[in-house]
């Protein structure tokens, strides 16, 4: 998981807090699929998001 200047290695069960407007992505490093589910509050607006590639 990168947010920021910060990476860190996650697995199942892991659960990891994404500050507003941070900068983010995840990397599927093993063999089985990622799920990963987010839970936002407020809810999310497809108008607030940016994608960066």
């Amino acid at each position: 998981m990168h947010i920021d200047d910060e990476n860190q290695f996650v697995e199942a069960p892991d659960a990891v807090y994404i500050p507003p407007n941070a900068k983010l992505f995840i990397y599927n490093c093993g063999t089985k699929p990622l799920i990963f589910i987010c839970i936002v509050d407020p809810a999310w607006q497809k108008e607030d998001e940016i994608i960066f590639q």
